[in-house]
């Protein structure tokens, strides 16, 4: 996580130690956890009825407010995810944590700052020390593919129709879901509690077999989601015993939130590797280093203009009804806000239009941004100054890049000095 210090003009700005690339070790808050464990510094405290799930939520600083329930089998234990026993998301700015009734073992992700997503295992077995287990080619077959992620090791959220056993018949839309995806369609195979646009709670009355004609079935569905979202939901308790979990809860906000980091870590992974791959073939002359400011490869261009564009939301779509969730995430997500002398931040939700109301991504300030070789991160400032000073055509008001630019100049330093 970021440190934060504080200027001689009273401004907070976020410092993070510089990380080399380094293949063997990993830096993710798992490895730094499992040597904390290993060291005896900290214990996981073992639940009768929810395992370790408690204290890994406690000890990785995750709120419980940020769970999600997601009751589509679309991931590792497809066997025990149904639409009566889901599976809970719980996740900060870097570590995901997938809690799984009656299940062996809670899955983890997490956000290496130079090697992108890493996957765990943990047993819900009592013992005298926990110790993780890292997971590789199981994981990586959906949470690296071209698809989903990108095709670097990664995360994403999707939203399916799913049947009245939670197997998916057909996706709401194509991909996995980001911050243009419209609101209306997403979160399918999801419960949401809150207010506000989206396509979850609802299932098929049908099995997947019983779908011959499946794009014609998605458009039919869409009356569904359009009754799912006029009912806002403050409690699922009708739905399935919401007992045998933390929170009865699957905030909104909190899956909005979850919708834009995963994209954003993402595609800060997709420049890390053409980064890398940029030195690599400079410095064995297979391309020229013109300019330390300026990609110097198409794949390094490309990657940079993503990046970009997903920091600022550009095409970002709108919300169509105001948005607020059941729970205090929204508090405690802002609760960790850097701000600037005149208290803004690029935490504060707006809710009304859009999900943010300063639209650029609070991951500016994550240990994996600050890890992109010099550069890179040149390349992308350069962009975005390109963008915040009008000198390219954006969606953004003159009011929103003046925002925007005021926030990130006194809160991040490397802003205005790295040209």
């Amino acid at each position: 996580m970021a440190t934060v210090q504080r200027g001689a003009n009273g401004a907070a700005t976020a410092v993070v130690p510089r990380l080399a690339a380094d293949t063997s070790v990993s830096h993710d808050p798992i490895a730094r956890l499992q040597a904390q464990l290993a060291a005896g510094t900290v214990t996981l405290a073992h639940d009768s009825v929810l395992g370790y799930l408690p204290a890994l939520l406690k000890a990785l600083d995750i709120p419980v407010s940020s769970q999600t329930l997601v009751f589509s089998r679309t991931s590792l234990q497809t066997d025990k995810i149904t639409p009566w026993s889901p599976r809970a998301l719980y996740f900060n700015d870097d570590v995901y944590v997938g809690y799984v009734l009656d299940s062996r073992f809670l899955e983890i992700g997490a956000v290496d700052p130079v090697k992108g997503g890493m996957f765990y295992t943990l047993s819900q077995a009592p013992r005298a020390r926990s110790n993780f287990q890292r997971e590789t080619t199981t994981c990586l077959m959906c949470h690296s593919s071209k698809g989903a992620t990108g095709g670097v090791p990664g995360f994403m959220v999707l939203s399916t129709i799913a049947d009245r056993h939670g197997y998916p018949i057909t996706g709401v839309h194509e991909g996995s879901t980001t911050d243009v995806t419209p609101v209306a369609q997403r979160f399918g195979g999801y419960y949401v509690t809150g207010s506000g646009p989206h396509a979850g709670n609802v299932y098929a009355t049908l099995l997947g077999h019983e779908v011959h004609d499946k794009p014609a079935f998605r458009t039919q569905f869409s009356v569904q989601f359009q009754r799912a979202a006029a009912n806002s939901r403050r409690t699922l308790d009708s739905l399935f015993d919401t007992t045998a979990y933390i929170s009865g809860q699957s905030d909104v906000v909190a899956l909005m939130v979850l919708t834009h980091q995963t994209v954003v870590h993402n595609l800060i992974m997709a420049v890390q590797e053409a980064a890398r791959e940029a030195i690599l073939e400079a410095q064995i002359g297979a391309v020229r280093m013109d300019s330390l400011s300026a990609p110097v490869t198409p794949r390094l261009r490309g990657a940079v203009d993503n990046l970009t564009r997903a920091l600022l939301f550009v095409r970002e779509a709108r919300l169509t009804a105001p948005m607020q969730g059941s729970t205090t995430f929204a508090e405690d997500f802002s609760r960790r806000a850097i701000r600037d002398p005149q208290g803004r931040s690029l935490r504060d939700f707006d809710l009304s239009h859009r999900l943010f109301k300063y639209p650029c991504s609070f991951l500016i300030y994550s240990d994996a941004f600050r890890a992109l070789p010099t550069m890179a991160r040149r390349a992308v400032y350069a962009r975005l100054r390109d963008v915040l000073e009008a000198r390219e055509a954006s969606d953004l008001t003159n009011e929103e890049r003046q925002a925007v630019t005021g926030i990130l100049q006194t809160t991040l330093a490397e802003f205005t000095t790295l040209k």
